[in-house]
């Protein structure tokens, strides 16, 4: 696998050098740069099958690499000191980070997951994690995995999401449900925007969704697609209170 470098700081790229050559013996470093001009004309020379880019550097931002390009042939692997909502936005949006100062391990394991193939999703992932971060720590779109690749959805696209064990089915307005392996929690701490809310061990819904709110036998949500969500008694007030916050 050919992989170019493209870091500001000099020290940067020769520890990621050192960590590549030592523990990933599948990677040719066949180029490093400095700055997005350079990085591009050195994609062009050697044709790498990764970058590993870091994202603040002068002039141009990481980012903005892709703008260069027609047709994204490499895999990206971003280099970050990003804050925590920001790294929220990566894991979301489906691109892999590492984090600096960086660990072996988890260097090993970006590599792992590196595709040599062309990516039918490589720029719709790259302008979902630009949406992303530029929301403020609210997620604009999600990647869910399916099984041809990822689908890119809005958060008020989905209705509820429902807890399956490890598991989580999430059901979207279009009338469609997905069985994604990540837990519910693990959703709760991803969308962390205002209309979304747990309101039963099993449930996290979209308020915006809920077409009525039931407070007889023991309590439930009446949803947009006429499905049937169960609150929690401790949750019944502060329910209420958000409703009546949608209100004001």
């Amino acid at each position: 696998m050919k992989a170019l470098i493209v870091d500001d700081e000099a020290k940067a790229r020769r520890i990621l050098e050192n960590l590549l050559t030592t523990h990933c013996p599948d990677v040719e470093i066949v180029g490093m740069a400095d700055d997005v001009p350079s990085a591009v004309k050195a994609v062009h020379q050697h044709k790498p099958d990764l970058l590993f880019l870091d994202i603040e550097m002068p002039g141009y931002t990481g980012f903005q690499l892709i703008d260069f390009f027609d047709k994204i042939e490499f895999d990206i692997i971003f280099t970050t000191a990003y804050s925590e909502y920001a790294l929220k936005a990566f894991e979301v949006s489906a691109i892999d980070y590492l984090l600096k100062p960086i660990q072996i391990e988890q260097l090993i394991h970006a590599v792992e997951r590196a595709s040599l193939k062309n990516d039918a999703f490589k720029l719709e992932k790259m302008e979902a994690l630009r949406q992303n971060l530029q929301t403020g720590g609210q997620v604009a779109k999600i990647a869910l995995p399916v099984s041809d690749g990822l689908l890119f959805v809005k958060p008020d696209e989905i209705e509820y999401l429902k807890a399956e064990s490890s598991y989580t089915s999430i059901y979207l307005t279009n009338g469609k449900s997905l069985l994604v392996s990540k837990t519910l929690k693990e959703f709760e701490k991803l969308i962390t925007n205002p209309q979304f809310m747990r309101v039963h061990r099993s449930y996290f819904v979209n308020l915006n969704h809920v077409r009525q709110y039931v407070r007889t036998e023991g309590g439930h949500l009446e949803m947009d697609n006429g499905d049937i969500v169960y609150f929690s008694k401790d949750k019944r007030d502060e329910l209420l209170d958000a409703f009546q916050a949608m209100n004001d």
